[in-house]
Protein backbone atom coordinates (compact mmCIF):
# COMPACT_ATOMS: atom_id res chain seq x y z
CA UNK A 1 0.00 0.00 0.00
CA UNK A 2 1.17 3.52 -0.82
CA UNK A 3 -0.46 6.78 0.22
CA UNK A 4 0.20 10.50 0.66
CA UNK A 5 -1.47 13.54 2.22
CA UNK A 6 -3.59 11.60 4.69
CA UNK A 7 -3.96 13.13 8.16
CA UNK A 8 -0.46 13.78 9.55
CA UNK A 9 1.27 11.93 6.69
CA UNK A 10 2.25 14.46 4.05
CA UNK A 11 4.81 12.71 1.86
CA UNK A 12 4.31 9.34 0.19
CA UNK A 13 4.48 6.38 2.56
CA UNK A 14 4.76 2.70 1.68
CA UNK A 15 3.51 -0.21 3.80
CA UNK A 16 4.10 -3.75 2.59
CA UNK A 17 3.81 -7.30 3.90
CA UNK A 18 6.42 -8.48 1.38
CA UNK A 19 9.58 -9.82 3.00
CA UNK A 20 13.16 -9.76 1.67
CA UNK A 21 13.91 -13.01 -0.14
CA UNK A 22 17.22 -13.70 1.58
CA UNK A 23 16.35 -12.78 5.17
CA UNK A 24 15.60 -15.35 7.87
CA UNK A 25 12.51 -15.11 10.06
CA UNK A 26 11.18 -17.03 13.03
CA UNK A 27 7.74 -17.50 11.50
CA UNK A 28 4.69 -15.46 10.55
CA UNK A 29 5.22 -15.83 6.81
CA UNK A 30 3.85 -17.55 3.72
CA UNK A 31 5.30 -18.13 0.26
CA UNK A 32 3.09 -17.29 -2.71
CA UNK A 33 2.83 -19.17 -5.99
CA UNK A 34 5.32 -16.80 -7.65
CA UNK A 35 7.86 -17.27 -4.86
CA UNK A 36 7.21 -14.03 -3.01
CA UNK A 37 7.48 -14.14 0.77
CA UNK A 38 4.66 -12.42 2.63
CA UNK A 39 4.45 -11.80 6.35
CA UNK A 40 1.17 -12.72 8.03
CA UNK A 41 1.74 -10.04 10.69
CA UNK A 42 2.80 -6.38 10.64
CA UNK A 43 3.16 -4.35 13.84
CA UNK A 44 3.34 -0.56 14.19
CA UNK A 45 5.16 1.10 17.10
CA UNK A 46 5.62 4.73 18.03
CA UNK A 47 4.99 7.38 20.64
CA UNK A 48 1.51 8.59 21.51
CA UNK A 49 0.21 10.98 18.82
CA UNK A 50 2.95 9.89 16.42
CA UNK A 51 0.49 8.72 13.76
CA UNK A 52 0.16 4.98 14.41
CA UNK A 53 -3.63 5.08 14.38
CA UNK A 54 -3.58 7.28 11.27
CA UNK A 55 -1.40 4.66 9.58
CA UNK A 56 -4.02 1.99 10.27
CA UNK A 57 -6.85 4.36 9.35
CA UNK A 58 -5.34 4.66 5.89
CA UNK A 59 -5.81 0.96 5.16
CA UNK A 60 -9.21 0.83 6.86
CA UNK A 61 -10.48 3.87 4.93
CA UNK A 62 -9.22 2.57 1.60
CA UNK A 63 -10.86 -0.84 1.99
CA UNK A 64 -14.09 0.79 3.19
CA UNK A 65 -14.22 3.31 0.35
CA UNK A 66 -13.42 0.78 -2.35
CA UNK A 67 -16.09 -1.70 -1.23
CA UNK A 68 -18.74 0.25 0.69
CA UNK A 69 -18.80 3.97 -0.17
CA UNK A 70 -22.04 3.54 -2.14
CA UNK A 71 -23.72 3.46 1.29
CA UNK A 72 -23.12 7.21 1.70
CA UNK A 73 -26.07 9.52 1.19
CA UNK A 74 -26.21 10.97 -2.30
CA UNK A 75 -25.19 14.49 -1.22
CA UNK A 76 -22.88 13.49 1.65
CA UNK A 77 -19.26 14.52 1.78
CA UNK A 78 -16.66 11.77 1.71
CA UNK A 79 -15.57 11.16 5.34
CA UNK A 80 -11.95 11.93 4.63
CA UNK A 81 -9.96 13.26 7.62
CA UNK A 82 -8.88 16.92 7.32
CA UNK A 83 -5.72 17.45 5.27
CA UNK A 84 -4.38 20.30 7.38
CA UNK A 85 -0.79 19.96 6.16
CA UNK A 86 -1.73 20.41 2.51
CA UNK A 87 -5.46 21.24 2.34
CA UNK A 88 -5.48 22.18 -1.34
CA UNK A 89 -4.10 18.84 -2.48
CA UNK A 90 -6.03 15.55 -2.62
CA UNK A 91 -5.28 12.37 -0.72
CA UNK A 92 -3.76 9.63 -2.88
CA UNK A 93 -3.74 5.86 -2.39
CA UNK A 94 -2.53 2.68 -4.08
CA UNK A 95 -3.37 -0.82 -2.87
CA UNK A 96 -2.07 -4.15 -4.21
CA UNK A 97 -3.64 -7.34 -2.90
CA UNK A 98 -4.21 -11.01 -3.76
CA UNK A 99 -7.82 -12.18 -3.85
CA UNK A 100 -7.11 -15.70 -2.59
CA UNK A 101 -7.87 -17.27 -5.98
CA UNK A 102 -4.50 -16.60 -7.54
CA UNK A 103 -5.24 -13.14 -8.96
CA UNK A 104 -3.41 -9.97 -7.95
CA UNK A 105 -5.17 -6.61 -8.10
CA UNK A 106 -4.11 -2.98 -7.90
CA UNK A 107 -6.50 -0.24 -6.88
CA UNK A 108 -5.70 3.47 -7.26
CA UNK A 109 -7.62 6.36 -5.75
CA UNK A 110 -7.23 10.12 -5.59
CA UNK A 111 -9.92 12.19 -3.89
CA UNK A 112 -10.97 15.10 -1.71
CA UNK A 113 -13.90 15.25 0.67
CA UNK A 114 -15.96 16.59 -2.27
CA UNK A 115 -15.35 13.97 -4.94
CA UNK A 116 -13.25 11.23 -6.47
CA UNK A 117 -10.69 12.73 -8.85
CA UNK A 118 -9.13 9.49 -10.07
CA UNK A 119 -9.99 5.84 -9.63
CA UNK A 120 -8.59 2.79 -11.41
CA UNK A 121 -8.60 -0.97 -11.00
CA UNK A 122 -5.96 -3.24 -12.53
CA UNK A 123 -5.63 -7.01 -12.72
CA UNK A 124 -2.22 -8.62 -13.02
CA UNK A 125 -1.56 -11.12 -15.74
CA UNK A 126 2.02 -10.77 -16.97
CA UNK A 127 1.73 -7.12 -15.97
CA UNK A 128 -1.07 -5.01 -14.56
CA UNK A 129 -3.84 -4.36 -17.10
CA UNK A 130 -6.55 -1.87 -16.30
CA UNK A 131 -10.14 -3.03 -15.79
CA UNK A 132 -11.41 0.52 -15.61
CA UNK A 133 -10.11 4.07 -15.34
CA UNK A 134 -12.17 6.97 -14.08
CA UNK A 135 -10.94 10.58 -14.20
CA UNK A 136 -12.71 13.79 -13.18
CA UNK A 137 -12.87 16.47 -15.88
CA UNK A 138 -13.07 19.85 -14.19
CA UNK A 139 -14.18 21.62 -17.37
CA UNK A 140 -17.16 19.39 -18.12
CA UNK A 141 -17.84 18.58 -14.44
CA UNK A 142 -18.11 14.92 -15.37
CA UNK A 143 -16.07 11.72 -15.48
CA UNK A 144 -14.11 10.29 -18.35
CA UNK A 145 -14.51 6.52 -17.88
CA UNK A 146 -12.65 3.79 -19.75
CA UNK A 147 -13.79 0.19 -19.31
CA UNK A 148 -11.94 -2.96 -20.29
CA UNK A 149 -13.25 -6.40 -19.32
CA UNK A 150 -15.33 -4.79 -16.59
CA UNK A 151 -18.89 -5.95 -16.13
CA UNK A 152 -20.77 -2.64 -15.95
CA UNK A 153 -22.54 -0.78 -18.77
CA UNK A 154 -20.66 2.36 -19.76
CA UNK A 155 -23.82 4.44 -19.36
CA UNK A 156 -23.98 3.44 -15.69
CA UNK A 157 -20.24 3.84 -15.17
CA UNK A 158 -20.38 7.46 -16.31
CA UNK A 159 -23.17 8.17 -13.82
CA UNK A 160 -21.35 6.90 -10.74
CA UNK A 161 -21.75 9.39 -7.92
CA UNK A 162 -18.89 11.72 -7.11
CA UNK A 163 -18.75 10.44 -3.52
CA UNK A 164 -18.76 6.71 -4.33
CA UNK A 165 -16.27 4.30 -5.82
CA UNK A 166 -17.02 2.61 -9.11
CA UNK A 167 -16.22 -0.72 -7.43
CA UNK A 168 -18.83 -0.25 -4.70
CA UNK A 169 -21.35 0.93 -7.28
CA UNK A 170 -20.74 -2.13 -9.46
CA UNK A 171 -21.50 -4.29 -6.41
CA UNK A 172 -25.04 -2.89 -6.40
CA UNK A 173 -25.55 -4.29 -9.90
CA UNK A 174 -24.06 -7.71 -9.01
CA UNK A 175 -21.17 -7.14 -11.37
CA UNK A 176 -19.15 -10.31 -11.93
CA UNK A 177 -16.03 -8.17 -12.24
CA UNK A 178 -16.01 -7.34 -8.54
CA UNK A 179 -16.90 -10.81 -7.24
CA UNK A 180 -13.21 -11.61 -6.66
CA UNK A 181 -12.73 -8.35 -4.76
CA UNK A 182 -15.87 -9.12 -2.80
CA UNK A 183 -14.29 -12.34 -1.56
CA UNK A 184 -11.31 -10.49 -0.12
CA UNK A 185 -12.32 -9.56 3.42
CA UNK A 186 -11.05 -6.69 5.56
CA UNK A 187 -12.15 -6.34 9.18
CA UNK A 188 -11.01 -3.48 11.40
CA UNK A 189 -11.64 -1.87 14.78
CA UNK A 190 -10.74 1.62 13.61
CA UNK A 191 -12.32 4.04 11.13
CA UNK A 192 -11.73 7.63 10.03
CA UNK A 193 -13.04 8.84 13.40
CA UNK A 194 -10.54 6.74 15.32
CA UNK A 195 -10.93 3.64 17.45
CA UNK A 196 -14.31 3.49 19.17
CA UNK A 197 -14.67 1.77 22.52
CA UNK A 198 -14.95 -1.97 21.97
CA UNK A 199 -18.54 -1.95 23.20
CA UNK A 200 -19.40 -0.22 19.90
CA UNK A 201 -18.62 -3.53 18.20
CA UNK A 202 -20.61 -5.57 20.70
CA UNK A 203 -23.66 -5.94 18.45
CA UNK A 204 -21.47 -7.38 15.70
CA UNK A 205 -19.73 -9.70 18.17
CA UNK A 206 -23.02 -11.00 19.55
CA UNK A 207 -24.19 -11.76 16.03
CA UNK A 208 -20.97 -13.68 15.37
CA UNK A 209 -21.36 -15.76 18.54
CA UNK A 210 -24.97 -16.83 18.06
CA UNK A 211 -25.69 -20.56 18.23
CA UNK A 212 -24.81 -22.17 14.91
CA UNK A 213 -22.26 -19.50 13.99
CA UNK A 214 -19.18 -20.90 12.19
CA UNK A 215 -16.83 -19.01 14.53
CA UNK A 216 -18.50 -19.87 17.83
CA UNK A 217 -16.71 -23.16 18.59
CA UNK A 218 -13.28 -21.75 17.78
CA UNK A 219 -13.91 -18.62 19.85
CA UNK A 220 -15.11 -20.61 22.85
CA UNK A 221 -12.02 -22.84 22.67
CA UNK A 222 -9.73 -19.81 22.73
CA UNK A 223 -11.62 -17.95 25.47
CA UNK A 224 -11.48 -21.03 27.71
CA UNK A 225 -7.75 -21.42 27.05
CA UNK A 226 -7.03 -17.83 28.06
CA UNK A 227 -7.72 -18.38 31.78
CA UNK A 228 -10.62 -15.91 31.89
CA UNK A 229 -12.71 -18.19 34.08
CA UNK A 230 -15.20 -18.79 31.28
CA UNK A 231 -16.99 -22.01 30.47
CA UNK A 232 -19.04 -20.62 27.58
CA UNK A 233 -20.97 -17.60 26.32
CA UNK A 234 -24.66 -17.78 25.45
CA UNK A 235 -26.15 -15.20 23.09
CA UNK A 236 -29.89 -14.81 23.55
CA UNK A 237 -32.61 -12.61 22.11
CA UNK A 238 -34.32 -10.18 24.47
CA UNK A 239 -37.29 -7.96 23.67
CA UNK A 240 -37.46 -4.38 24.84
CA UNK A 241 -39.77 -1.45 24.23
CA UNK A 242 -38.34 1.87 23.11
CA UNK A 243 -39.58 5.31 24.15
CA UNK A 244 -42.06 5.36 21.26
CA UNK A 245 -43.63 2.12 22.43
CA UNK A 246 -42.15 -0.01 19.66
CA UNK A 247 -40.94 -3.50 20.52
CA UNK A 248 -37.38 -4.35 19.49
CA UNK A 249 -35.30 -7.51 19.74
CA UNK A 250 -31.72 -7.22 20.96
CA UNK A 251 -28.96 -9.79 21.22
CA UNK A 252 -27.53 -10.12 24.72
CA UNK A 253 -24.43 -12.07 25.73
CA UNK A 254 -24.43 -14.10 28.93
CA UNK A 255 -21.05 -15.29 30.21
CA UNK A 256 -21.17 -18.68 31.92
CA UNK A 257 -18.64 -19.33 34.71
CA UNK A 258 -17.87 -22.67 36.33
CA UNK A 259 -17.51 -23.00 40.11
CA UNK A 260 -15.17 -25.52 41.76
CA UNK A 261 -18.14 -27.73 42.71
CA UNK A 262 -19.23 -27.98 39.07
CA UNK A 263 -22.14 -25.55 39.32
CA UNK A 264 -22.34 -22.49 37.08
CA UNK A 265 -23.36 -18.86 37.33
CA UNK A 266 -24.03 -16.27 34.64
CA UNK A 267 -22.82 -12.67 34.27
CA UNK A 268 -23.90 -10.15 31.61
CA UNK A 269 -21.32 -8.55 29.34
CA UNK A 270 -21.54 -5.23 31.19
CA UNK A 271 -20.13 -6.59 34.48
CA UNK A 272 -17.36 -8.73 33.00
CA UNK A 273 -13.78 -7.48 33.32
CA UNK A 274 -12.47 -5.09 30.68
CA UNK A 275 -10.06 -7.78 29.53
CA UNK A 276 -12.83 -10.34 29.01
CA UNK A 277 -14.96 -7.78 27.17
CA UNK A 278 -12.06 -6.82 24.92
CA UNK A 279 -11.14 -10.45 24.16
CA UNK A 280 -14.77 -11.29 23.33
CA UNK A 281 -15.09 -8.47 20.80
CA UNK A 282 -11.59 -8.84 19.34
CA UNK A 283 -11.97 -12.54 18.53
CA UNK A 284 -15.23 -11.80 16.70
CA UNK A 285 -13.18 -9.59 14.35
CA UNK A 286 -10.19 -11.89 13.95
CA UNK A 287 -11.63 -15.39 13.63
CA UNK A 288 -13.72 -14.78 10.46
CA UNK A 289 -10.57 -13.49 8.75
CA UNK A 290 -8.59 -16.52 9.90
CA UNK A 291 -11.28 -18.86 8.60
CA UNK A 292 -11.58 -17.33 5.13
CA UNK A 293 -8.50 -15.20 4.48
CA UNK A 294 -8.15 -11.43 4.17
CA UNK A 295 -6.78 -8.80 6.51
CA UNK A 296 -7.56 -7.64 10.04
CA UNK A 297 -6.58 -4.07 10.99
CA UNK A 298 -6.47 -3.63 14.76
CA UNK A 299 -5.50 -0.46 16.63
CA UNK A 300 -3.88 -1.02 20.05
CA UNK A 301 -4.47 -4.75 19.97
CA UNK A 302 -3.27 -5.24 23.54
CA UNK A 303 -5.94 -2.88 24.93
CA UNK A 304 -7.04 -4.32 28.32
CA UNK A 305 -5.26 -7.63 27.60
CA UNK A 306 -2.36 -9.16 29.51
CA UNK A 307 0.85 -9.10 27.42
CA UNK A 308 1.06 -12.91 27.55
CA UNK A 309 -2.19 -13.12 25.60
CA UNK A 310 -0.61 -11.22 22.70
CA UNK A 311 1.67 -14.16 21.99
CA UNK A 312 -1.36 -16.44 21.80
CA UNK A 313 -3.14 -13.98 19.49
CA UNK A 314 -0.16 -13.70 17.16
CA UNK A 315 0.26 -17.47 17.05
CA UNK A 316 -3.22 -17.69 15.52
CA UNK A 317 -1.76 -15.97 12.44
CA UNK A 318 1.45 -18.02 12.52
CA UNK A 319 0.00 -21.53 12.60
CA UNK A 320 -1.17 -23.05 9.32
CA UNK A 321 -3.80 -24.93 11.33
CA UNK A 322 -5.50 -21.80 12.66
CA UNK A 323 -4.57 -19.72 9.59
CA UNK A 324 -4.97 -22.05 6.58
CA UNK A 325 -5.59 -19.23 4.05
CA UNK A 326 -2.69 -16.96 4.96
CA UNK A 327 -4.81 -14.25 6.59
CA UNK A 328 -2.86 -11.15 7.59
CA UNK A 329 -2.88 -8.92 10.67
CA UNK A 330 -1.83 -5.25 10.71
CA UNK A 331 -1.88 -3.82 14.22
CA UNK A 332 -0.47 -1.12 16.47
CA UNK A 333 0.85 -1.71 19.95
CA UNK A 334 2.71 -0.19 22.89
CA UNK A 335 3.69 -3.60 24.28
CA UNK A 336 7.33 -3.99 23.31
CA UNK A 337 7.28 -7.71 24.18
CA UNK A 338 5.77 -8.13 20.70
CA UNK A 339 9.18 -7.25 19.25
CA UNK A 340 10.56 -10.50 20.69
CA UNK A 341 8.36 -12.44 18.26
CA UNK A 342 8.78 -10.47 15.02
CA UNK A 343 11.59 -9.65 12.63
CA UNK A 344 12.68 -6.15 11.70
CA UNK A 345 10.90 -6.38 8.32
CA UNK A 346 7.66 -7.23 10.14
CA UNK A 347 7.67 -4.03 12.20
CA UNK A 348 6.95 -0.42 11.28
CA UNK A 349 8.01 2.53 13.41
CA UNK A 350 6.15 5.83 13.29
CA UNK A 351 7.59 9.24 14.17
CA UNK A 352 6.16 12.75 14.07
CA UNK A 353 8.35 15.83 13.67
CA UNK A 354 6.85 19.32 13.37
CA UNK A 355 3.37 17.78 13.03
CA UNK A 356 4.43 15.59 10.07
CA UNK A 357 4.43 11.80 10.47
CA UNK A 358 6.64 9.29 8.72
CA UNK A 359 6.58 5.49 8.87
CA UNK A 360 9.62 3.30 8.26
CA UNK A 361 10.19 -0.44 8.43
CA UNK A 362 12.80 -1.94 10.71
CA UNK A 363 14.91 -3.21 7.82
CA UNK A 364 15.25 0.41 6.63
CA UNK A 365 17.17 1.36 9.79
CA UNK A 366 20.83 1.68 8.91
CA UNK A 367 23.03 -0.62 10.97
CA UNK A 368 20.19 -2.70 12.42
CA UNK A 369 21.09 -6.35 11.90
CA UNK A 370 18.75 -9.32 11.67
CA UNK A 371 20.37 -10.90 14.73
CA UNK A 372 20.06 -7.75 16.85
CA UNK A 373 17.65 -7.82 19.78
CA UNK A 374 14.91 -5.69 18.21
CA UNK A 375 13.15 -5.05 21.51
CA UNK A 376 16.33 -3.94 23.27
CA UNK A 377 17.33 -1.70 20.37
CA UNK A 378 13.92 -0.02 20.33
CA UNK A 379 13.69 0.45 24.09
CA UNK A 380 17.20 1.94 24.18
CA UNK A 381 16.22 4.59 21.64
CA UNK A 382 18.54 3.31 18.91
CA UNK A 383 15.67 3.05 16.40
CA UNK A 384 13.70 6.16 17.36
CA UNK A 385 9.90 6.35 17.44
CA UNK A 386 9.93 6.84 21.24
CA UNK A 387 8.42 9.75 23.19
CA UNK A 388 10.90 12.47 24.17
CA UNK A 389 9.66 13.23 27.67
CA UNK A 390 10.81 16.52 29.18
CA UNK A 391 12.21 16.37 32.70
CA UNK A 392 11.63 20.04 33.58
CA UNK A 393 7.95 19.70 34.48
Amino acid sequence: MKFKNFQSFLEEQRVTFELPKGASFSGYERTTADGSRLSTVLAAFGANASGKTALLKTAAFLFWFMKSSFSLDVDAEIPLPPRLLSPDDPSEFELIFDDGNGDTWKYELKLTEKRVLWEALYRKQVRFNYQFKRAWDEETKSYDVQLRSFDLPSTLAKKVRENASLVSTARQYNSKSVSAIERYRAHFNVDVSGRPHYTKNLEYANLMYKAGSPIRDEAMKILRAWDLGLESVDVIEESRTDTAGHSQVELKSKFVHLRADGSTFVLPFEVESNGTQSAYVLLAILIPILQSGGIAIIDEMESDLHPHLLDSLLQLFNSEVSNPYGAQLFFSSHTTKVLDYLGKAQTYFVEKVDCVSTAFRGDQVQGLRSDDNLRAKYESGAIGALPEVRSDV
